[in-house]
């Protein structure tokens, strides 16, 4: 059992939401379309040497401990990146929805896609909305990232919720394998990158909800650790 707090805009107004989660899941290959995620995979086998996965989408478990609210976080890999991707937090039978990144170490996906993604901290966002807030216009939310690039930002993904498993969708498909996801915090899966992967020293990501004229966004950067030991 681990413990975050959010802030949950609501109504106009903001106030503290304290979050007790029991697990820490990250949803893989969850594009809407499927035959566009199948084309993914395959590339991903051919260019990189990703194994394919037995399902989709597939469920990776993450530890508690690499969910992180920090802005500057270190890897001693320079092959790695994030993705910007929405948030399923649960608790009982209420869902918020919230921002986070699934950085990934992109070389360590070549041999095990789980390591890859359990040795990397799991940005998130500090703010949240309530999903009953945004149920009716869901696919209207956009999604988009940018990384810092010898010094120049780049647009690195440009979509939305729509392009993700819906929410219903990616619950129903963990109660099927895992059970109880009452007290689980989730990332759904993201949108495609634009030109392959970019390895920045900064990444930023953003959530607009164009009906309720509102967003939530944040930004990391991205330190590299020498490998000699000293």
């Amino acid at each position: 059992m681990s413990t975050i707090r959010f802030n949950l805009h609501q109504g106009g107004k903001i106030r503290d939401l304290d979050v007790v989660y029991d697990d820490l899941y990250a949803i893989g290959y969850a594009g809407r379309n499927i035959e566009k995620t199948k084309a993914h995979i395959k590339e991903l086998e051919e260019r990189f040497g990703v194994p394919a996965p037995k399902l989709i989408p597939t469920v990776f478990q993450m530890s508690n401990m690499t969910l992180t609210k920090d802005r500057d976080i270190h890897f001693v890999s320079s092959d790695t990146c994030g993705e910007v991707e929405y948030i399923i937090i649960t608790q009982g039978d209420k869902i918020y929805i919230g921002l986070g990144s699934d950085h990934t170490d992109r070389k360590l996906e070549g041999s095990s896609v789980p390591k890859a993604k359990q040795i990397c901290p799991k940005p998130i966002a500090g703010d949240v909305w309530d999903y009953e807030d945004v149920k009716d216009h869901w696919d209207e939310i956009a999604l988009a990232s940018y990384q810092t690039v010898d010094g120049k930002e780049v647009v690195y993904q440009d979509g939305g919720v729509k392009d993700i498993l819906p929410v219903d969708t990616i619950l129903e498909q963990l109660h099927k394998r895992i059970g109880s996801v009452t007290r689980s915090i989730i990332y759904s899966g993201t949108v495609p990158v634009k030109d392959g992967f970019v390895f920045g020293s900064n990444f930023r990501c953003e959530m607009k909800d164009p009906i309720l004229k509102r967003s939530i966004a944040f930004a990391y950067n991205v330190h590299i650790i020498s490998e000699e030991e000293r």
